[in-house]
């Protein structure tokens, strides 16, 4: 972890103004209170990257007023993928409800992840749909760990971790929610976001926040029509009237146009593959992700057996490791 990100932290009060000015013979924390923020971080699996560094990833230079330190749980490495963003008012009818699940009913078979604010509804209704359909999806935050530990909702942010998501803060630790950190928030999914959709927003949403981002950043933007009397279609109808987003009446085609395909099992050259090769992929391919222990429950296989095809299933790039000893099936084109 980078000493200057620990530092800030660690000093409630510190803004990144001061920490880019850092004096180090002037900072005032002890070193007991970095190492508790070091353990802190570590206990709850939260990494940092910092603007000037390596491992700063190139989308997050994609964000109107680019972040100067981003915290993330687990998989950073979704934001290689083409990300679909997905937002929408908090108190939306059911029509936003059965425009999502008609959404997510067509996207199985393409190769994008997912990204929300996690605000009520649509925004969750996004991370909820994604996980039930084996979509990663990401979660940006207008608050921090401190909250995320003590917040009602937590079982959907712990969800997405275990489902092989991600979760980011530009936020310290110890912050806590204010009306101005969710624009700040939807500045960033803007940002992130490939491709941008809402089912619905009303006059008030702050939804329309993250619209007129992506639209100044020359994004994609898609609505489905709307009805002229519902309250919450209201802004959605203005943006199709501004000419600032596309409409969209089939979902297959609106993935087909903008998305690419997995590649399915029907589509894997099963030939090259052994009888037990094929198993554990399909296994694989089923549960999404298991570690060695669930393999050798799973496919019944003793462990020698197991790593020996495991090996060359990953040598021929049709599965990969997410993390250390767990796989995955590499189904992306």
């Amino acid at each position: 972890m980078n000493p200057e990100i620990l530092i800030y932290s660690s000093d409630e009060n510190m803004t990144y103004s001061e920490l880019k000015n850092l004096d180090s013979e002037k900072i005032n924390i002890s070193v007991a209170q970095i190492q508790k923020t070091q353990e802190m971080f570590e206990k709850n699996g939260i990494k940092a990257c910092i603007l000037w560094e390596s491992d700063f990833h190139s989308k997050f230079h994609n964000i109107l007023n680019t972040p100067y330190i981003v915290h993330y749980i687990w998989d950073i490495s979704l934001l290689d993928k083409q990300i679909l963003g997905i937002v929408g008012p908090r108190k939306p009818s059911q029509y936003s409800f059965k425009v999502l699940q008609n959404m997510f009913e067509s996207a199985k078979n393409y190769d994008f992840v997912t990204i929300s604010g996690m605000a009520e509804w649509v925004d969750q209704l996004c991370h909820s749909f994604s996980i039930k359909h084996k979509i990663p999806t990401i979660a940006v935050l207008g608050w921090w760990i401190y909250h995320f530990l003590k917040w009602p909702n937590r079982y959907i942010l712990d969800t997405i971790v275990w489902n092989w998501g991600l979760i980011l803060s530009e936020y310290k630790i110890n912050f806590a929610p204010t009306k101005y950190s969710f624009p700040q928030r939807n500045r960033i999914v803007a940002g992130l976001s490939d491709i941008l959709f809402l089912p619905e927003a009303g006059e008030k949403s702050g939804s329309l926040i993250t619209a007129e981002f992506a639209y100044q950043q020359s994004k994609k933007i898609f609505v489905t029509p709307n009805d002229i009397f519902n309250p919450t279609s209201a802004w959605v109808l203005q943006l199709i009237s501004d000419k600032k987003a596309e409409i969209v009446v089939n979902f297959s085609q609106f993935f087909a146009e903008n998305f690419l395909k997995n590649k399915g099992e029907d589509d894997i050259p099963k030939n090259h593959l052994s009888e037990l090769e094929n198993k554990i992929f399909s296994t694989l391919k089923d549960k999404w992700a298991l570690d060695l222990a669930n393999l050798i429950q799973e496919t019944e296989l003793d462990a020698d057996t197991l790593m020996t095809h495991l090996t060359m299933l990953e040598i021929n790039n049709f599965i990969y490791q997410i993390s250390p000893g767990v796989y995955s099936a590499l189904l992306c084109t």
